[in-house]
């Protein structure tokens, strides 16, 4: 039996309450930014008040979310990050600039056209191999939250064409430039997933989530 469980619903009910709040704010950037805010104490709670903060963000992704293209490459993020640094002359490039070839400019492409980290992997050189990493889509998801809540504004030059829609996806501009956007429905499927998730696992840890906050009059440093 879980000890812990009347704190577990108590802090899990409080964020599920804010949901119809966040879902009134406009215009969609602050919505963001107040959702990307929100999945930080969800981590928190979940993975300690220790530790660094980019880890325990992508952990709150890939183990209480059930976001099944995370694990999946952005290749127009791919293709800049290896000419940025100049790694363009090895197969990873020449890999990643054929499979954008057949993206058809004009559509709009979900997340399920990408590739999986462990298909180009294999061709990766060593220098390549955090470049790749980092262009995965849970690790874009976390840059792409760092510019909300840091520079108050989204990266790249994505337009949101709905905001009732879940799933992110590219759109291509003059150029053949395609930009990835998170819509603001997928973060608010992010944040039920991860509320979801982190029941379970304070349940199953009978872990109690206010033993990772401090309450009290004194003003604490973070």
């Amino acid at each position: 039996m879980c000890s812990h469980i009347d704190a577990i619903e108590q802090f899990v009910e409080y964020f599920q309450d804010q949901k119809a709040l966040i879902s009134q704010v406009q215009p969609n950037l602050y919505r963001k930014v107040i959702y990307a805010t929100a999945l930080d104490p969800i981590a928190r709670a979940a993975f300690g008040k220790v530790g660094q903060h980019r880890a325990k963000s992508l952990r709150l992704i890939d183990e209480l979310t059930n976001w099944t293209d995370r694990d999946r490459v952005s290749l127009p993020q791919l293709c800049l990050a290896l000419e940025e640094k100049g790694l363009i002359s090895g197969f990873l490039y020449a890999e990643a600039k054929t499979r954008l070839e057949h993206w058809a400019p004009g559509e709009v492409l979900r997340l399920n056209n990408s590739p999986l980290l462990p298909e180009l992997m294999p061709v990766a050189q060593p220098l390549e191999k955090c470049v790749l990493l980092s262009c995965r889509y849970a690790e874009l998801f976390y840059t792409y939250r760092n510019n909300l809540v840091h520079e108050f504004r989204e990266p790249g030059y994505g337009i949101e064409m709905s905001s009732d829609k879940d799933q992110p996806y590219y759109h291509s501009m003059i150029g053949d430039t395609w930009q990835l956007v998170f819509p603001v429905g997928f973060f608010a499927r992010l944040y039920a997933e991860a509320l979801v998730g982190l029941r379970a696992l304070l349940v199953r840890g009978d872990i109690d989530p206010y033993c990772q906050f401090e309450f009290g009059s004194k003003w604490r440093a973070h």
